[in-house]
């Protein structure tokens, strides 16, 4: 049967091309041959269809354009794509090089440049870390050096594809699809996308020094006063749980409002906001929290989790001990007979900003009555802390992730 000259992607399982990620809508975008280009239409997807950056209805690209659905980058290689540029393309080849030798990861659909005077062996894509090996050149193509690339590691088959552009635009298409240095830093392809695409709006939203955050946080924590605590942390989450409406990000956009602008609105926002706000009043008032974004069977969520200096056992006593004597009836069950959590690091050894052991990261997710409920299952997750680092995180629910449930007191 000869390949179809259109694909419809999406996360439904009736799509033709199925991107599994949460910024992705069931139907999300249709991308058919017209002539020598290929046009991409916008179904009406939630978080948007972008070329070069800037979001899309309909819009006419060439193969290996910079595409991307949601947060989404396109896999040019898979192979449902592969046969669709074999329905309609001509002067796209699998495995040509060009001047400057323009590539992009079959892996993780990263754009860069191959190092000069590489001729032929193994490189390693910054994002995704996916070894690539390339074969040495054909004879016969000129200047055009034809190269064939594969995925090597992990039995896992694709290809690098290449473009053919004029000289004159050489340098500026180099300059524009190099690496981002933001996602080489990256321990996971999840984490090289949020880096690039999330993390500046994420930190833009942590406000901790503004006044109505640092005055709000000081308030309800002074409730306990002293140095920072748990009891401070239960006393904030308590405050914002109890206060907290959901409402959805505006149609079409992934939005990150500013802690003081979601305390000002009176705490409505949906979970990532809350999520900004603990992590901007937690560290307000002297404590060290950060934001993970996870991707789960029910698909993206983000939540805050804290860093606490005592051990779990400690840490769950208090807690107990604080809502016995301070319940909050408008909340719900406040018992507190366990704690979930992902274990800490001894001072100096992670990528947060932490001057004392950390001995646990408490799960402060909307989803219990009281902080350190349970973990939704996760795929993947990644913390984002407000000093701009980024980290790849064990998913919870995994078997062999490091997320840690305490029993009950004794």
């Amino acid at each position: 049967m000869a390949p179809k000259p259109y694909i419809v992607v999406g996360r439904s399982r009736d799509c033709d091309l199925i991107l599994d990620d949460p910024t992705v809508s069931g139907r999300h975008a249709r991308m058919e041959w017209r002539g020598k280009n290929i046009v991409v239409q916008d179904l009406g997807s939630a978080n948007g269809t972008f070329v070069d950056g800037e979001a899309i209805e309909t819009k006419e690209i060439r193969p290996g354009a910079d595409l991307r659905f949601g947060r989404q980058p396109f896999p040019w290689s898979a192979k449902t794509v592969r046969d669709f540029l074999r329905a309609g393309g001509t002067d796209t080849v699998l495995g040509v090089s060009i001047p400057g030798r323009r590539f992009i990861c079959g892996s993780c659909g990263t754009r860069g440049l191959m190092p000069a005077g590489f001729t032929g062996g193994v490189l390693r894509c910054g994002a995704c870390s996916q070894r690539l090996t390339v074969s040495k050149p054909k004879a016969g193509w000129g200047r055009v050096l034809g190269m064939s690339l594969s995925l090597a590691a992990l039995g896992v088959g694709g290809f690098l594809l290449w473009k053919k552009i004029d000289d004159g635009s050489l340098q500026s298409a180099a300059e524009r699809l190099l690496p981002s240095p933001e996602a080489s830093r990256s321990g996971s392809p999840q984490e090289a996308s949020i880096r690039v695409h999330t993390l500046p709006k994420v930190i833009a939203a942590f406000d901790a020094t503004a006044s109505v955050t640092r005055n709000t946080a000081a308030r309800i924590a002074a409730q306990d006063e002293g140095t920072f605590r748990v009891e401070q942390v239960a006393r904030i989450w308590s405050h914002v749980r109890g206060e907290w409406r959901y409402v959805n990000d505006p149609h079409g956009d992934e939005y990150f409002a500013k802690a003081s602008e979601t305390i000002e609105n009176e705490y409505i926002g949906d979970c990532d906001d809350f999520a900004i706000v603990l992590v901007s009043m937690i560290t307000a008032v002297g404590g060290n929290a950060r934001l993970v974004m996870m991707d789960g069977p029910q698909g993206g969520h983000a939540y805050a989790e804290v860093c606490l200096p005592e051990d779990s056992d400690t840490v769950r006593d208090r807690l107990s001990t604080h809502y016995r004597r301070h319940p909050d009836s408008n909340i719900g069950d406040q018992r507190v007979s366990s704690i979930h959590y992902r274990p800490g690091l001894a001072a100096g050894t992670g990528v947060a900003p932490v001057d004392e052991t950390c001995g646990v990261w408490l799960n402060l997710d909307w989803n219990a009555g009281v902080p350190g409920g349970i973990y939704e299952p996760e795929r993947w997750a990644v913390a984002i802390y407000p000093n701009g680092n980024t980290e790849t995180l064990a998913p919870a629910a995994d078997p062999d992730a490091e997320v840690t449930q305490v029993g009950s007191p004794p």
